[in-house]
C-alpha cells in the first residue's frame, strides 16, 4: 500500500514535469501490467489517460474503468485498489495533483448560485475530451525538458485544467462539485481504523484521511478506545502477525508488511517485546509443538 503522489516520485515509471511539494503534474508511462497496487491519494488528482487501461476500486467497492483519452477526477483522501494495464505495450497517463489552496484561488474566478446538498460523489468520469488530450500532450512536449522546468509554471497549468473541464461542464456543475470538497469532512474513526489499522501508515497520515488536525484525532480516537493511536496500533498489529504465524508459513519480511511495518528491525524489536521472542524464534517454536 503506498500515499500517493509521495510514493511516485521515487518510480522509474514516473517522471515529473513540475513540482511544489505534493503538488505536482507527473507522467507515467509503464510496458508492463501493475495489478491490485493499493494507494491512499493524499493530494485530489486529476488523471488524463493517453493509452492503455486503468481500472480502480473504491474503498466502498465501486469499480471505476477509464480508458484512452478519458479524463478522472478523485478527491483527496480515497483508498483504492488499481490496476494499470497497458494496450499494445504501452500505459501513458498525465496526473495533476493539488490541493485546496488551488481550487480555492479557482473558485475565486468562478461563480457558484446554489450549493447542492446531495452526498459528494467519490469520483468525477468525463469522457473522451479532444480539448483536454491535445491540452495533455502540449504540455508534455513544452514543460517535460529541463529548461522550462519551473515551478512557477505549476499552479498556472492546474488551474488553466479547471477551467477547461468547467467549461466542458453544465450549470457551473464542476465548480460546485470543487466547492463542497473543501467543506471540512470527517470520516467515522472506528470503522476507518479497524478497516485500515495494518496498512504502513503514520498517525499524521491516519489524522488526514479521517478529516481531522493531529491534536483532534488524537482527543477523538482516546474517546472510542481509552488508548493513544500509537499503543493501539502497535497492538493490533501485531496480533494480526501473531494471528497470521498461527494460519500459515510466511517470511518474516512478508509478514512485517502484511500487518503495516515497513521498517523490519523495528518490527522484529517490537514483537519480541510483546512476545519474548523473535518472528523466527516464534515460528520454530510453533512447528516444534505441532510436531508433539
Amino acid at each position: 500500500m503506498i500515499l500517493i503522489p509521495q510514493r511516485l516520485f521515487e518510480s522509474k515509471q514516473v517522471s515529473t514535469i513540475l513540482r511544489d511539494g505534493n503538488v505536482c503534474i507527473l507522467s507515467k508511462a509503464l510496458t508492463e501490467p501493475v495489478i491490485e497496487r493499493e494507494g491512499y491519494i493524499s493530494n485530489h488528482v486529476i488523471s488524463i489517460l493517453l493509452a492503455g487501461e486503468q481500472r480502480i476500486k473504491t474503498f466502498d467497492g465501486a469499480l471505476i474503468t477509464v480508458q484512452p483519452k478519458e479524463v478522472l477526477f478523485i478527491p483527496r483522501g480515497m483508498y483504492h485498489i488499481s490496476d494499470l494495464i497497458p494496450k499494445e505495450g504501452t500505459f501513458r497517463s498525465l496526473l495533476f495533483y493539488f490541493d485546496d489552496r488551488i481550487i480555492q484561488e479557482f473558485l475565486s474566478t468562478s461563480k457558484i448560485t446554489e450549493v447542492s446538498n446531495t452526498k459528494v460523489p467519490d469520483h468525477l468520469k468525463f469522457g473522451v475530451v479532444p480539448t483536454v488530450e491535445l491540452f495533455a500532450k502540449a504540455l508534455i512536449n513544452i514543460y517535460q525538458g529541463d529548461q522550462l522546468r519551473n515551478k512557477n509554471f505549476l499552479d498556472l497549468k492546474i488551474l488553466e485544467l479547471l477551467h477547461l473541464l468547467n467549461g466542458l461542464a453544465k450549470e457551473q456543475a464542476f465548480a460546485n462539485f470543487l466547492f463542497r470538497l473543501t467543506l471540512p469532512k470527517k470520516r467515522n474513526i472506528k470503522t476507518f481504523m479497524e478497516q485500515n489499522f495494518d496498512k504502513p501508515l503514520k498517525v499524521e497520515d491516519y489524522a488526514y484521511l479521517t478529516g481531522r488536525s493531529l491534536s483532534t484525532f488524537r482527543r477523538d480516537f482516546k474517546s472510542f478506545y481509552e488508548l493513544t493511536p500509537q499503543k493501539w496500533l502497535k497492538e493490533k498489529r501485531l496480533e494480526k502477525a501473531i494471528a497470521i504465524l498461527a494460519q500459515k508459513e510466511i517470511s518474516v519480511t512478508e509478514l512485517a508488511y502484511e500487518v503495516g511495518y515497513e521498517n523490519i528491525s523495528y518490527f522484529i524489536k517490537e514483537f519480541k517485546t510483546k512476545v519474548g521472542q523473535s518472528p523466527k524464534q516464534y515460528i520454530l517454536s510453533l512447528n516444534r509443538n505441532q510436531l508433539k
